[in-house]
């Protein structure tokens, strides 16, 4: 008889949740977007995937349009068009009044009106 494979080790520390959700990826202190998908989710990261390859900056903010909320994040690893990301920070983008984060907020309402 022969034996199933083990399944692999999974290194994450929180399990995720798959999903299909639009998101923009905001950097340059919220000069430049970029569209992405999020194709799987948990509290500390993401699986995120890219329209196009694009150099981004190792830090950069994420937001889940569904959602309304803001991920300041980092790469934790990169395979072309997709992207693990960690999340450091979250903010709900109703809420909290900091420039940076008001204009994270205006590029939200822009796509969720789409």
């Amino acid at each position: 008889m022969i034996e199933p494979e083990p399944k692999a080790f999974d290194r994450r520390p929180e399990p995720r949740k798959r999903v299909l959700l639009s998101g923009l990826i905001v950097y340059g202190h919220g000069a430049l977007t970029c569209d992405c998908t999020f194709r799987n989710v948990s509290t500390g990261g993401a699986r995120i995937r890219l329209p196009y390859m694009l150099a981004l900056p190792n830090r950069f903010h994420v937001i889940n349009v569904r959602e309304g909320v803001a991920h300041h994040a980092r790469v934790a690893w990169n395979k072309g068009l997709e992207l693990g990301i960690r999340f450091d920070t979250s903010i709900s983008l109703s809420a909290k009044p900091d420039i940076l984060f008001e204009r994270l907020k205006k590029l939200w309402l822009a796509k969720a009106t789409r």
